[in-house]
């Protein structure tokens, strides 16, 4: 870290004495912006400084920033109440008017939300540790967070509050503010420094509004599997709980035409779980209700936070209001008014496609849509009811001449895609077909389609064309629970294993899809009651509840072979030392 050269800040500081009133975040005009991003590139006091008290703390950016901008990102502990910060172009000066107590270390945190003038980010959280006294605090603790799903989470907030705590079933047992934060990088991982040496209580969250704070019911959180944890933890997994539908809220309502609104909530939501009676649309005046015929997104995702509805016409130029109440709302319904379109909008012919496409060989169902499960999708052009589907399909499975009708039963994503899944699934190495008869199904707009028949036929892939995964791993708990996902993904493939009386247990994943996979063991709370269904518990922040130990691993797997050497060692008191990584092996399955 460089030194800033005395002479100019001293040149600086006596200028901006005198005139004060040139000083200004603005960056001068001219030029193209730079695009690199926003870092550090001087400080004072330096990095590790000791015996130090500054009045004011001085930061030179590599590119132009606005005091708004620094003022948001300022992250102290201990906390220091009262600062205030001047600008000059890219360099800032903190000016602290709470004293520093003698003997302590301080660190400030620039969060890596912050951005430059022009838009340019920090790559990670920078924090600047010095001392009052002659001994810099040594402590860290370092981990990596991951989504519910299993993929690394970035940009979340990692809190550490220092003791005392309160009893930790009581809905207080944190103080308002925490006393050291670290944020995650793009790979999930985040390192505390610079702590006193001392246990202290974390908590993972994803703060979406910046301000430190853990909205309980509104934020996804994570907390790790002890109470406190010691500094020198090294490895510390969080996990972050699923997103809670009750406190998702409406942010936003347009009218496409007069039988179309496209809303957009405060958080995703799973589309195949969308549930249409949660939305009631109301002309204000007459009193009168508009109903919601069906939804759909754009791109047919599995989650999302904006959808298209489809509703009763509208009438132009009258005042709606849309309410949003999902099953199980703790607090009031979501509320928002619109203007009513007068447009008619002229839909196309009803129209399918099928996927996988005809004359489709070694087709992998998995994948068509993972979070669905072996299957075969039909995507239409418009909206449907769903009730019309089903009897418009028929499913033939074919060994060499003989044709057989297999049973099956559809999902629907939205009204616009559905899943078939054969009611025994897909037999390795066999040829099916579907036949749909588009001209029975039922569109919500639009025209009838004209295509009596629109077949597919494809082959599934052979059993040397999936992958396995093997491994074994050590615990103090009487059973484990081992999935498998791409990460991101909903699809979990799942074993159980009973460890020995040593504590050893050994675990096998087959017939994987080639891919990317988290492989996730837990320690389930209620042990002799497992079974597949069973899923982990993200414990609590208010009342402080610990989460279900678990260890996670990423691993590739490749057609026809065995990811093998998968060490998976969970332990339900926190880990000291990081387990040495260890590199899975691939052996060819024969």
């Amino acid at each position: 870290m460089k030194e800033f050269p005395g002479l100019k800040i001293l040149a600086i500081l006596l200028i901006s004495i005198f005139v004060g009133a040139c000083a200004t975040d603005k960056p001068p005009t001219g030029g193209p912006p730079d695009k690199s991003p926003l870092s550090v590139a001087a400080s004072y006091p330096e990095p590790g400084a000791v015996n130090v008290s500054p009045q004011i703390i001085r930061l030179g950016f590599s590119h132009y920033v606005s005091r708004g901008a620094l003022m948001k990102s300022i992250f102290f502990s201990p906390i220091v109440p009262d600062y205030d910060v001047t600008i000059h172009g890219k360099e800032a000066d903190i000016r602290l008017y709470t004293p520093l107590k003698p003997g302590r270390t301080y660190t400030l945190t620039l969060q890596n939300t912050m951005k430059g003038v022009y838009g340019q980010q920090l790559e990670r959280s920078w924090t600047l540790a010095f001392s009052t006294g002659p001994v810099i605090d040594k402590g860290t603790i370092d981990g990596k967070v991951w989504t519910n799903r299993m993929a690394p989470a970035s940009n979340i907030t990692v809190m550490a509050f220092a003791p005392p705590f309160t009893d930790a079933t009581q809905p207080d047992s944190l103080a308002p503010l925490p006393d050291y934060i670290a944020q995650t990088d793009p790979a999930g991982n985040f390192r505390f420094e610079n702590l006193g040496i001392s246990s202290y209580r974390l908590i993972a969250v994803n703060d979406r509004n910046g301000n430190l704070r853990f909205a309980n019911g509104k934020e996804e959180f994570g907390v790790p599997s002890t109470a406190t944890v010691e500094t020198g933890t090294t490895g510390l997994a969080f996990r972050l709980a699923s997103g809670d539908n009750s406190s998702i809220a409406l942010l936003s309502c347009r009218t496409i035409n007069n039988r179309e609104l496209e809303v957009t909530f405060s958080n995703n939501l799973a589309s195949r779980k969308f549930d249409v009676s949660a939305i009631s649309i109301r002309n204000i005046a007459k009193g009168s209700t508009i109903p919601v015929l069906g939804y759909f997104t754009s791109n047919r995702a599995e989650e999302e936070t904006t959808y298209r509805l489809l509703t009763g016409p509208m009438s132009g130029g009258a005042i709606y209001r849309i309410s949003f109440a999902p099953q199980g709302m703790k607090s009031k319904p979501s509320e928002l008014t619109f203007t009513g379109d007068a447009h008619s909008e002229n839909y196309p012919e009803l129209a399918l496609k099928v996927l996988p496409t005809d004359k489709t060989t070694n087709l992998m169902p998995e994948l068509i849509r993972p979070e669905s499960g072996p299957s075969v999708e039909l995507q239409f052009n418009l909206p449907v009811v769903e009730a019309s589907v089903e009897p418009a399909v028929t499913l033939t499975s074919i060994r060499k001449s003989a044709e057989q009708r297999v049973p099956f039963s559809i999902t629907r994503s939205d009204n616009r895609t559905f899943s078939i899944h054969p009611s025994g699934g897909f037999e390795s190495g066999l040829d099916y077909r579907v036949d749909v008869r588009p001209d029975l199904v039922t569109g919500l707009v639009g025209t009838k389609s004209k295509d009596v028949r629109i077949s597919s036929r494809f082959s599934i892939a052979g059993a040397d064309q999936y992958g396995e995964i093997s491994g074994t791993g050590t615990t103090s708990a009487p059973a484990v629970v081992i999935d498998a996902r791409h990460p991101g993904s909903t699809t979990v493939y799942r074993t159980i294993a009973r460890p020995s009386a040593s504590g050893t247990f050994s675990f096998s994943l087959h017939s994987l899809p080639p891919g990317d996979y988290t492989v996730c063991a837990f320690i389930p709370t209620n042990p002799e009651s497992v079974d597949p269904l069973t899923a982990w518990k993200s414990g609590s922040v208010k009342p402080f509840v610990p989460s279900e130990p678990f260890a996670a691993v990423t691993v590739n797997v490749r057609p026809g072979w065995t990811t093998e050497n998968v060490k998976l060692d969970i332990q339900s008191s926190q880990p000291s030392v990081k387990p040495k990584a260890v590199t899975p092996a691939k052996r060819k399955r024969h």
